[in-house]
Parts: structure tokens; C-alpha cells; sequence
């Protein structure tokens, strides 16, 4: 079938988890250079109070005594492995790496949140909506573009801003609020800079494409009462295209025999094995009498039937007509000369193609444009940044932060375009062109839809962001340490994007055209009318002239714009002494207005975009109001078995009022409680158990709210379970309660489907739509033996195992789940689903006319595993120091149901979900620190999808197909090794120069067969998953300078 776009369709930890005489998390190494040789334990916690720990506003809770498991990611190392933005040292952070993220180049080639270009991060495989991003501790507003703008999109602080970045592990909805289901991702900025700072890093890979060039400064200046620092920053990224790399180009079926030799065919034009992309240049040719046989040794139409497969209700396939270019020889056999009124005859040197394996051989599937295309788009970022603070008494400090960052993209692209009509002479009468203008030459009763591709499908984004803080803090005085701190935040994400669209009612003029249409003008472009020659070899080979180029296709831009203000105040400190010390708590009120109008350009408001959806305006806000407390109980200290036990507590109660601006209408989702109860047990100096459960919780993105009817098509065969019923019971393809509700809907058992496309329109789910209950379970063990044999080693392990469950996540079930879910219930007559569509087209009542898609509360995900953390490190005196980390995740479980009689979906092993992920990081540092050795390992485990491919194909693990034989697709990936090494030299305290390879073994993504059952999505003939790096080996250099 036909598709449109290749660029529009589709769904590291430098985890220093430190518990260095810590406890709770791996130190990070500017922590652990603090904590000297020496220090008691005692004197190291002291010195940690000022640690910002996130998932407690409680001043007490410490590293130390946390129950939650803590990440915290040094920048600084991140830089030494070659990763210097935000968005690649968390997406590839083992917490986060087990899941398929959003990259630039996953959000350039496939439709997601935010737009193409954004960046974000999604912990546990549970969406980037359901992790919380804080920016110095609060609420960070969503930015990107078009309507579905919910995440905050992590080009917007560079790294070299970032002092480190903590990653809570579960959730935590009762401190923060919603979205904190997976985890929170907390930035803290740098702070207390004095003096000038420069940096710069070079990113070059060994081939061209995907260059990355950064350069910022940073000015800080403390006094008695306070700080400033002002920092500005700009990076470039150069496009990386998929013809600038060899193994992101030509995609190869990489198929197998059942003897293991390959079964890929060869394209005889270039003894090659065929590359398998979208299909163009052909006339596809729809059979409608049984007119396209060859001819043969009995004479005219008595050799092979081009099209004899079951396509169309009358059993005949349809035929993609394909021309014979100069220069190049096809070798397979033309159409006779007609033998009957309305038998089919095409122009000379047109083939038909795809009816044996020697016709697809030559069937032309990848076009020059597709290595235009952009994988990693070209980038530029600017950013400035102002933080500052002042006492204003001993007990009152006013702060402020201003961060601004402008983020430019642009995609090229390419795409399939297509017009029907029927052949300029139906019944071989010398009637020419009269049934169809663009059509001269071929003749026969048949309909032709001839599909060109063109490279005027391009897309382009600017989103300038804001985002301004001010507040006051201070203390009360007196007992009790008690802290309060009030501010108000207001983030606005303003973004643009173009793209460029065909006409719809340029398209028109050609659609079924019997006469020329010059002389008149398109009724809503306003466009003079030419005549497309729609039939033409080298305009379906996207050879067009700047005129059709104009005429065809036209620029528009959108504009999302969403809004976010928050006024928070908090109160924490310490009511009264216990025993084993002081009994702490916090609380506060929260209130936040979000907004959102997301306005398409002007051509897709007007309905006059082909081949894209038609949406309006989607545009309202929300009023959230919350009240939260923690409490944290010290219940046993300096006993036998129990050095420290201490219990938590939180709450949070929450009101949201949804409103949308078209018309006024608001729903309400009041007394939302989440709550988390945490213990901390350290049973004596080296070992220590922690666990928490709680519940979080995800109210409705704006856009899930508000999205304007977006109207769509797909065709009756994709959606409709009840199509030849009583053949699909039969061969044991639908169940007998489908076959049942079918029958019970009057429609026939060799109901056929053939007909127009079923028009799906979807919207928002304002006033159905609740908030996503979850609940999250941690249980953890930290180890921190010392060795009197090893008294310069320090050993600090931490395992936890997670246990997430969402119930009732939102999304929308898609045309073929509410058909599915409608025919598949026990109880049909009165199943809500069945509510949502209509049947009866004109000529074809059975068929399914409209689909109403709302977004809804219905599906369920589980994720489960165990966290490893291992911190080594060891000094050798004159040698130096050496420290060895290791962060691992083992995925469990990664459960997902659809609709409450839908089969269980595990994803858990399968491509862009490994069950295992790993990073490995050895680091020496000379005495005295001048000198430092980096070589990291990152590790993806291997992946297999032939469990679920079994069980779609009967248990079959090949593919018996009527053109290319028995075939079996490749559907397993080896674990992947990434090898990063990196030179660190100071220069007189004050230069700091980093020279290093990432990638070094210049390892590829991973290659699966393209021709895999719809298995496994790919980007070419690699895997489409963010765990694999695209560009391949780089060089890259890291110069940073403070005077």
C-alpha cells in the first residue's frame, strides 16, 4: 500500500549513585574529593547539609537517610565521555536507556510530543509526560511545537550550566506533584561563580555529517550578601543525513534462507541485493474487469496474470505500471497489443512490475531523495542565562533566575504524491485522452493512480523559550531550624513551524481531469491553473520544473504557544526532639495555570493540506491548586542492629480545572490524593535497607484535553475485524464472539470492505478524561564495607528493585482497537465502543464511514526491575587514584494492555526495549589532580522479537511469500559495546584542555531485515532506537578556561 513520508509517520546514568561514606547514592567525584582522607563519618555528613537531595523538601533528610534511591549525574564526566548537551547524557543514562527516548533524529523522522527537533527524557519506558523535570528544584514548563506539547524539552539549558543533575527513581507525585510517576529529573544550575569562564567543545566524527561545535561563557561575582552570574552560550550541529553514512542508506531486506543463505533478491541493474524503501515512479493500475495478462505462447492474453493476487474484492491485485528510463534495461516483458474493447495497453516502455520475483527485482523501491533525508537535523541553539541572590537581613534572601534559549531546526524531506483517474481511452476506441487529460496512451477499462516522489516535503521549527523565578527565603530564628521560601515562576515556550504542503486543490485540478484546466484558478490557493502531466516518467521521478514546483507546493507556518505560572510557598523545620532525634516536617501550597493555543498554518486550518490530517485551533488552559506535607519520624538510633531507623510520610492534595477556549467548557478533578510512606534502616556502619511505596498520579496534558477535531483516512482492510468474517473464522483468524457480534450487526460473511477509506476524526477528551492513579514500590540495599587490609579502597554498592503500575493511562485506541474492542465484547449490544463509529457509504453500506477517536482512560502499563549501582575506588599514593563505577538496570517486566480484554503486551527484551543496560567508567586521576584518564563502556543487552513474530505467524519463524519464495526474517540484535576514551590535562590551575574518541570501535547500529512483519520500526537498515549512536566514531575536544 501507499504511504506518505518518510519523515512524518510513526510511536548514563553517569550514575554516580553515591553512597561514598554516604549511603544512599555513589558519590560523585567533586563529593568525594570533599570528603578527605581522614574525615570521620560523622564530619562528612555534617558537611553534606547543604546537599540538595531530591524527593524531600524536609531540611534533615540527607543522602544519607533518603528512602528513595538517588542519582546524581556529574556533568563534568559526562564532558570526558564526549557528551556535552543535556539530552545525551540522560537519554543514555542506564535508568532512562532501557526505553527508546526522543532524540532529535526519533522526533525528525517519526511524529512525537513536542514537535520534530525536541529532546526530552523518559524514565522506565513510561513516557516522557510521566517524568517530572525540575530546574533547580521546581517545576520546569513544557516547550516545543505543534499541539501535543507536554515535556520539557532539554535543549533548552545547555550542559555546560548544569553543576550536576540528580534522577529520583520512582515516584513521587505526593513532593512534586503530577507527571512525577517514572521518576524526577532534577537540574541544578550552577551557583556562587567568581570570575570569568570559557568553554568550548568540538564534536567531529571520523565521516562527515552530525559535526557539533559549542562555545559559552560564564561571569560570577560574590559579595558579602550574595551572587550574580550571567552566562551565554551557542551551539551548532551540523545535519547528518542518511546518505552521509553507508549503513543508514540502502535498505536491504537482510533476509534468510532456511540453509542461512541470504534470500534478499538482486536487482539485475545493479547486481546488487535490492534496496527495499518506499516505492515511486509507478502507475499503480487497478484491475477492474481481469484485463492484465500477458500475452504467451497461446497467443494475446494467455501468459501470466500480472495481477493475480487477493488485493480486491474481485480477486485481482493492482499492478504498478513502471517505466523503462534510458540507460537502463528492465528485462522483464510489456503488455501485448489489446485484444478486446477495454483491454488494458500502456505507453511504450512501461513494464508491469511485482507479480514474480523477477519483476520486483527491478520494481524501483529507493530514490536518490531518500539519502537527502535528515536523521540528526541541523541545529543551532542560543541561550543566556542570569541567576543572582541577596540578603536582604540576616534572615531574608531574595533570588531570581532568568533563562532564555532559542532553538532553530530544519528537516529535509521526501515523500510519495498520487492522483486517480481513469485511462484517457477506456474502451480502445482511438478516443486519446478523452476519459482523463493526463492519461494519452493507455487505454483499457481500469482506474490509474500514478505515484511520484519528490523532495519538497521539507519542515523547519524555531522556539524561543522563557522562563523567569523570583522569590524570597529565609529562616524564622530561634529553635527548631525552621525554613520558609516563597516565589512565583512563569515559563513561556513560543514556538513556530513551517513545512511545506501540497495543495489540495491544486491536487483537485488532476483528480479525475477530462480537460485541461488552464485559464482558471484554484478556489482556495488562488493559484493560475496549470496542467500536471501526472503520467510523465520524469515527473513521477520527481524531475519537476520550478513552475509545477510552485504550483503543487506552497510554505505554511503554525504557532504553539503555552504558557506556564506557578506561585509556590513552603515551610519546613523541626517540631520537637525524639529520642533519636528531631521529629521534621514540611509543607506548602501550590497554584499553577498552564496554557496552551496550538494554531496550524493557515493551508491545514483551511482543509487544503493533501495527505494530512485537517485540525483547528486547540487552545485552553488549566487551574491546579494543591496542599502538601511531609514528615519525617526518627524512631531508633546508635542501637544494637539498629544505628539509624527512621520512618517518612507525604501527602498532597490537588484541584484541577481544565477549560477550554472555544467555547467555555470546563471539567474539574478535585480532592486528587497521593501520599508515599518511606523507612531508612542502616543496621550498622556498612549495611543499610531502604523501601517506599506511594502513589503518583498524571493529570491530562493540555493537548490530550483539547486537541481540535483532527480529521484523517485509513482504508476499511486496516480497521474493520468484520471483512470476510465467515473466510477469517474459518482459517481460525478471529474468534467466534467476533464472527457472532459481526453476524449480529447484519453484515454479511463475505462482506468485502472494497470501497473509500473510513474518515477517523480526533479530538480531545475534555470532561471524560480523569487523572492517571500509579502506584510505585522501591526496596533497596546499600553496602559500604571497609577493609582494614584496604585502607585506602572504598567499596559502596547499591541494589533496588522498582515495581511501577499505571492504571488507566490516557491515550487514544486508534480506528482498528475500537472496532476490535466493539466486536470482541461480551456484552455488543450495549459496549460503549460501538459508539464511536458509523457504517454505510454510499454503494458500500456495510462499509465503516465515520470514527470518533477521542483521547480516553483506558490502557494499563506495569515496569519492573532491579537498579545495581557499584562505586570502586582506590588510591595508589604516588600513583594516582583509580575508580571504577558500574550502573546496570535489569528490566523485569514492561507490561502493557490496551483495553481490559486485550491480551497482555510484554515489550520487555524486544528492539529499543533491551532487558539489560549497562555502563562502565574507569578513571585515573594523577596526584595532585593535574591529569586525568577517562575510558567509559556503554553497554546495550542484546534484543530478540521472534517471540512475538511466532505468535502473529502461526508459530512460522519464515515468511512464504507468492513473488520472493520462503524467506525468514533477521529479528534479534547482539549486545552493543560503545568504547569512549578521553585525556584530561590542567594547565596552571586555570585551563582545562579534554581530547578523546567516542565510539571508538566505530560500532554501527545494530541490522535487522526490513521485510519483518511490521515487527521492528528502522531508520533504513538499522534499528530506529535511540540506544544506538547514528553518527559513528567522533573525535572531540573539550577546552574550558576561568580567569
Amino acid at each position: 500500500m501507499k504511504k506518505i513520508a518518510s519523515n512524518d509517520s510513526m510511536r548514563r546514568k553517569l550514575g554516580l549513585v553515591g553512597v561514598s561514606a554516604l549511603a544512599i547514592m555513589l558519590s560523585t567525584p567533586a563529593f568525594a574529593q570533599d570528603a578527605a582522607e581522614g574525615e570521620d563519618e560523622t564530619a562528612t555528613e555534617e558537611a553534606s547539609d547543604a546537599i540538595v537531595v531530591t524527593g524531600t523538601r524536609i531540611q534533615s533528610v540527607s543522602p544519607y537517610n533518603s528512602p528513595d534511591p538517588v542519582t546524581v549525574i556529574d556533568t563534568e564526566i559526562s564532558a570526558k565521555e564526549g557528551k556535552f548537551d543535556l539530552a545525551a547524557t540522560l537519554q543514555s543514562s542506564p535508568i532512562a536507556s532501557g526505553s527508546t527516548q526522543i532524540t532529535a533524529a526519533i522526533s525528525s523522522n517519526f511524529v512525537t510530543a513536542g514537535g520534530p527537533g525536541a529532546q526530552t527524557i523518559d524514565l522506565r519506558g513510561l513516557g516522557p509526560n510521566r517524568t517530572l523535570v525540575l530546574l533547580n528544584g521546581r517545576r520546569a514548563g513544557p516547550a516545543g511545537t505543534r499541539g501535543a506539547v507536554s515535556s520539557f524539552d532539554l535543549n533548552v539549558l545547555p550542559q555546560a550550566l548544569a553543576e550536576n543533575v540528580q534522577i529520583l527513581k520512582t515516584g513521587a507525585s505526593s513532593v512534586y506533584g503530577s507527571d512525577a510517576v517514572a521518576g524526577v529529573v532534577n537540574i541544578l544550575t550552577k551557583k556562587d561563580m567568581d570570575g570569568f569562564y570559557l568553554s568550548g567543545n568540538v564534536s567531529m566524527p571520523f565521516d562527515s555529517g552530525g559535526e557539533e561545535y559549542r562555545i559559552g561563557a560564564i561571569y560570577g561575582k560574590k559579595f558579602d550578601r550574595g551572587h550574580i552570574m550571567v552566562a551565554a552560550d551557542y551551539k551548532h550541529t551540523n545535519e547528518l543525513t542518511r546518505g552521509d553514512r553507508a549503513y543508514l542508506a540502502c535498505p536491504e531486506a537482510y533476509t534468510f534462507r532456511q540453509d542461512g543463505s541470504r534470500a534478499d533478491l538482486v536487482d539485475p541493474r545493479t547486481g546488487q541485493f535490492k534496496c527495499e524503501d518506499l516505492r515511486w515512479g509507478h502507475v499503480w493500475t487497478y484491475n477492474l474487469i481481469g484485463n492484465m495478462r500477458l500475452d504467451g505462447p497461446g497467443g494475446p492474453n494467455t501468459g501470466i496474470n500480472t495481477s493475480s493476487g487477493l488485493a480486491s474484492a474481485a480477486g485481482r491485485s493492482t499492478v504498478l505500471m513502471q517505466y523503462q528510463y534510458p540507460g537502463e534495461t528492465l528485462g522483464i516483458p510489456a503488455f501485448g497489443a489489446p485484444a478486446f474493447s477495454g483491454d488494458f495497453a500502456a505507453p511504450a516502455g512501461w513494464f508491469p512490475t511485482g507479480y514474480s520475483a523477477e519483476s520486483l527485482a527491478v520494481q524501483n523501491s529507493y530514490h536518490p531523495f531518500v539519502e537527502e533525508q535528515t536523521i540528526i537535523p541541523e541545529t543551532d541553539l542560543y541561550t543566556a542565562y542570569i541567576d543572582g541572590a541577596y540578603e536582604i537581613t540576616d534572615s531574608i534572601e531574595m533570588f531570581g533566575e532568568f533563562l532564555f534559549n532559542r532553538r532553530q531546526t530544519y528537516q529535509n524531506g521526501w515523500r510519495q504524491f498520487w492522483n486517480f483517474g481513469y485511462t484517457g481511452d477506456l474502451y480502445g476506441t482511438g478516443a486519446g485522452n478523452y476519459f482523463n487529460y493526463w492519461a494519452d496512451g493507455w487505454q483499457g477499462v481500469n482506474l490509474l493512480s500514478p505515484t511520484g516522489i519528490t523532495n519538497q516535503s521539507d519542515s523547519s521549527q524555531e522556539v524561543d523559550y522563557y522562563r523567569g523565578v523570583g522569590g524570597f527565603r529565609g529562616d524564622f530564628g530561634g529553635t527548631g531550624n525552621w525554613k520558609w521560601e516563597i516565589y512565583g515562576q512563569y515559563s513561556k515556550s513560543n514556538g513556530r513551524y513551517r513545512s511545506q504542503q501540497i495543495l489540495q486543490d491544486v491536487y483537485d485540478t488532476g483528480y479525475f481531469q477530462f480537460g485541461s484546466c488552464v485559464g482558471t484558478v484554484t478556489p482556495i490557493s488562488g493559484k493560475q491553473c496549470i496542467d500536471i502531466p501526472w503520467t510523465d516518467p520524469n515527473f513521477l521521478a520527481g524531475n519537476l520544473s520550478q513552475q509545477q514546483i510552485d504550483f503543487l507546493f506552497d510554505w505554511e507556518q503554525g504557532k504553539t504557544v503555552y504558557t506556564q505560572l506557578t506561585g509556590e510557598a513552603t515551610v519546613t523545620g523541626n517540631l520537637f526532639d525524639l529520642p533519636a532525634g528531631p521529629l521534621s516536617v514540611a509543607a506548602g501550597v501550590t497554584g499553577r495555570r498552564d496554557k496552551i493555543n496550538d494554531t496550524p498554518g493557515e493551508i491545514t486550518r483551511a482543509g487544503n493540506a493533501w495527505g494530512t490530517s485537517t485540525s483547528g485551533i486547540t487552545a485552553g488552559k488549566s487551574d491546579t491548586l494543591e496542599a502538601f506535607g511531609e514528615l519525617n519520624i526518627p524512631v531508633l538510633a546508635d542501637k544494637a542492629f539498629f544505628k539509624e531507623f527512621t520512618l517518612s510520610a507525604a501527602g498532597r492534595v490537588t484541584n484541577v480545572k481544565a477549560t477550554r477556549a472555544s467555547d467555555g467548557f470546563s471539567d474539574s478533578d478535585k480532592g486528587n490524593f497521593t501520599y508515599k510512606l518511606g523507612a531508612n534502616w542502616a543496621v550498622n556502619d556498612w549495611l543499610r535497607f531502604r523501601a517506599s511505596f506511594g502513589t503518583s498520579y498524571r493529570a491530562p496534558a493540555l493537548f490530550e484535553q483539547f486537541l481540535a477535531d483532527e480529521t484523517s483516512s485509513v482504508a476499511q482492510g486496516r480497521i474493520d475485524p468484520c471483512i470476510n468474517w465467515g473466510t477469517n473464522l474459518a482459517l481460525g483468524n478471529i474468534s467466534q464472539r467476533i464472527a457472532d457480534n459481526c453476524a449480529a450487526d447484519g453484515i454479511p460473511n463475505n462482506h468485502s470492505g472494497a470501497g473509500v477509506s473510513a474518515n477517523i476524526t480526533a479530538s480531545g477528551g475534555i470532561g471524560v478524561l480523569e487523572s492517571e492513579p500509579s502506584e510505585a514500590l522501591v526496596v533497596g540495599t546499600i553496602l559500604t564495607p571497609r577493609f582494614g587490609f584496604l585502607p585506602d579502597t572504598r567499596i559502596n554498592i547499591a541494589v533496588d528493585y522498582f515495581d511501577i503500575k499505571v492504571e488507566g493511562e490516557i491515550t487514544q485506541l486508534g480506528g482498528a482497537n475500537i472496532l476490535f474492542g466493539c466486536y470482541d465484547s461480551e456484552n455488543f449490544a450495549t459496549e460503549p465502543l460501538c459508539d464511536l463509529f458509523t457504517r454505510g457509504q454510499t454503494a458500500a453500506p456495510f462499509n465503516v464511514a465515520n470514527i470518533r477517536d477521542k483521547f480516553v482512560n483506558i490502557s494499563t502499563q506495569r515496569n519492573t526491575g532491579v537498579d545495581v549501582a557499584v562505586d570502586i575506588r582506590h588510591d595508589f599514593g604516588k600513583l594516582g587514584t583509580l575508580s571504577a563505577r558500574a550502573d546496570m538496570t535489569w528490566q523485569m517486566k514492561d507490561n502493557v494492555r490496551l483495553l481490559p480484554t486485550s491480551p497482555l503486551v510484554s515489550t520487555n527484551g524486544e528492539a529499543g526495549s533491551p532487558k539489560w543496560v549497562g555502563d562502565f567508567r574507569f578513571i585515573w586521576e594523577a596526584q595532585g589532580g593535574g591529569t586525568s584518564l577517562f575510558y567509559g563502556v556503554n553497554v546495550i543487552g542484546g534484543t530478540s522479537d521472534v517471540g512475538d513474530f511466532l505468535r502473529r505467524n502461526g508459530n512460522n519463524p519464515c515468511i512464504n511469500s507468492l513473488t520472493r519464495g520462503l524467506y525468514c526474517p533477521k529479528l534479534t540484535t547482539p549486545a552493543t559495546f560503545y568504547h569512549n576514551f578521553s585525556l584530561t590535562q590542567e594547565i596552571n590551575d586555570r585551563f582545562d584542555i579534554t581530547l578523546g574518541v567516542s565510539n571508538l570501535f566505530n560500532t554501527r547500529p545494530p541490522r535487522v531485515s526490513v521485510l519483518n512483519g511490521g515487527q521492528i520500526s528502522t531508520l533504513g537498515p538499522v534499528v530506529a532506537a535511540s540506544q544506538y549512536s547514528f553518527v559513528g566514531r567522533r573525535a572531540f575536544l573539550n577546552v574550558s578556561a576561568k580567569f
